[in-house]
């Protein structure tokens, strides 16, 4: 297999972000692309047009993944995804055919040597977590395209948040306010201004995985990757873990887009990713699942207490 510098593949990511942002010409680029860099490591690039970003990504095999053994990587993944959803936004995913991956979205064009070292970084980061995965992660360096770099203004940012919920049926916001929470039936979610004040950010609250151990977990944890790396390429959100254990599921707009029409069908499709999510979790979790042990033909005798089955 052919192997690529960080170097080279920087520079054909800048190239990507600049075509795919000021395209020229009626040949689009190619949607995603990804190349190696070595025999475990990968780095690619996707464009969706549904979120109007660039993703940046690296993958890497893990090591010491077998199906008996915890996730360590993969539980990584989701908890850094969330933890960052008010920063960077990084994602967490999976490819069979190209292992873990940690993915940067970016919202305008970017030049070889930011790339250079948000890859850099993003392969660090996936090496930490297998090999360290209690170690607080290394700041991510802003990428000028990125969430963290485009800032927008605070006050119209409140404004618009208000207007959004209300409506919701809420009341207006009191001045300042940076988010509002939402309850859809049992589904509890919090709408809230980005620190660049160009993005709205809504979280759903699916499930307490907290008791949730071994193979169940692992298969949770394993869906919510794939989930996440199919997500980028259509309408993104992302399934990550919060600090309580809980599988939340994360997405982002940009204020600019939101209008009377495009607002509640965003939030509409939010709601019906996550309740779907949840089933999913719920399911592979066997919450509330009645499991009886009897013979063939017939069921269980009782047991008294103590005594031997």
């Amino acid at each position: 297999m052919a192997h690529n510098s960080i170097s080279d593949i920087a520079q054909a990511a800048a190239e990507y972000t600049h075509a795919a942002f000021h395209p020229a010409g009626d040949t689009p680029p190619p949607a995603q692309w990804a190349v190696p860099l070595d025999d475990q490591r990968h780095l690619g690039m996707t464009f969706n047009p549904n979120e109007g970003c660039a993703v940046l990504t690296a993958w890497r095999r893990a090591f010491h993944d077998a199906p008996d053994t915890d996730d360590v990587l993969g539980e990584a993944l989701l908890r850094r995804g969330f933890d960052t959803r008010l920063g960077a936004g990084l994602v967490g995913g999976i490819s069979p055919e190209l292992g873990a991956s940690l993915s940067l979205p970016l919202y305008a064009a970017c030049d070889a040597q930011p790339l250079h070292d948000a890859a850099d970084a993003l392969l660090r980061e996936l090496d930490q977590m297998e090999r360290a995965p209690g170690e607080a992660a290394e700041r991510l360096p802003v990428a000028p395209a990125d969430a963290r770099a485009l800032l927008g203004d605070a006050q119209r940012a409140e404004r618009d948040l208000s207007r959004l919920a209300q409506s919701c049926g809420l009341d207006a916001l009191p001045a300042g306010s940076r988010q509002f929470d939402l309850l859809f039936d049992d589904l509890p979610g919090r709408i809230t201004l980005h620190p660049s004040n160009r993005l709205a950010v809504a979280d759903f609250y699916l499930h307490d995985a907290v008791a949730v151990q071994g193979s169940l977990r692992r298969a949770i944890i394993k869906s919510a990757l794939l989930i996440n790396q199919n997500a980028l390429r259509g309408n993104a959100f992302a399934v990550g873990l919060d600090s309580r254990d809980f599988v939340a599921t994360t997405a982002r707009i940009a204020l600019d887009r939101l209008d009377d029409d495009i607002w509640p069908r965003w939030l509409q499709y939010q709601v019906t990713q996550a309740l779907d999510t949840r089933a999913l979790v719920r399911s592979l979790s066997l919450d509330n699942a009645e499991i009886s042990f009897g013979g063939v033909g017939g069921g269980a005798a009782p047991v008294a207490p103590g005594a031997l089955a």
